[in-house]
């Protein structure tokens, strides 16, 4: 998968001004979902509809400039689209944050999964 860009019907997208993959801070990423039925890993309109299958404690795997980081699921939980606390930034670790739309193929609310990086 790409992470980067402006248009997520070509790429995941990395919120301005969050940290990077494997930094100290909180990095944010996009994606689209749509009704899990039509979920294609292979496309990025659909990459985010199986996200709300996760559990606390899965393992999420990221490759950014040729480094594997591995991130724990800590919290899965759902927020309204007008708030925007999940994109603050905190600096006691180093995180990810993954939003989509849920439930999956609609706006009303965002899925949120907060995870923590553990040593590979």
């Amino acid at each position: 998968m790409v992470i980067g860009g402006d248009d997520l019907k070509k790429s995941l997208v990395h919120y301005p001004n969050t940290a990077t993959p494997g930094q100290l801070g909180n990095t944010v990423i996009f994606g689209h979902s749509v009704l899990p039925q039509f979920f294609n890993p292979k496309s990025y309109l659909t990459i985010f509809s199986t996200l709300y299958k996760l559990d606390q404690g899965d393992e999420i795997f990221v490759d950014y400039d040729n480094v594997n980081y591995k991130y724990v699921v800590e919290q899965m939980f759902e927020v309204p689209p007008s708030d925007l606390t999940v994109l603050e930034q905190r600096y006691d670790g180093r995180f990810l944050s993954i939003i989509t739309c849920s439930p999956p193929g609609t706006y009303l609310r965002r899925l949120i999964i907060k995870a923590k990086i553990v040593d590979i």
